[in-house]
C-alpha cells in the first residue's frame, strides 16, 4: 500500500545512504535491501560527470540553506 513504510529504512538507515556510507554493522538483511534500493534508483538517474552540478541543485541547496538559517 501507498500509505505503509518499509520498516527496515528507518531515519538512521536512510541517512547513512544519503550520505553514501556504508552500512557495516546493519542486520544482513537491512544491508541486502539498502543495496537493492541504491542498486534501482542508481538505474534511474541519468548519469552526472564528475564536478558538475545535477539539474535543480543549486536551488535546492539555497532552499536549505534558508530553512536552516531561519531554524537557527
Amino acid at each position: 500500500m501507498a500509505d505503509e513504510q518499509d520498516k527496515w529504512l528507518d531515519r538512521e538507515t536512510a541517512e547513512f545512504l544519503l550520505r553514501g556510507e556504508p552500512l557495516e554493522g546493519a542486520d544482513p538483511a537491512v544491508r541486502d535491501r539498502a543495496e537493492r534500493l541504491v542498486a534501482a534508483l542508481g538505474a534511474l538517474a541519468p548519469p552526472v560527470p564528475a564536478g558538475e552540478e545535477l539539474p535543480g541543485e543549486a536551488a535546492a541547496l539555497a532552499a536549505f540553506r534558508k530553512v536552516r538559517a531561519e531554524q537557527a
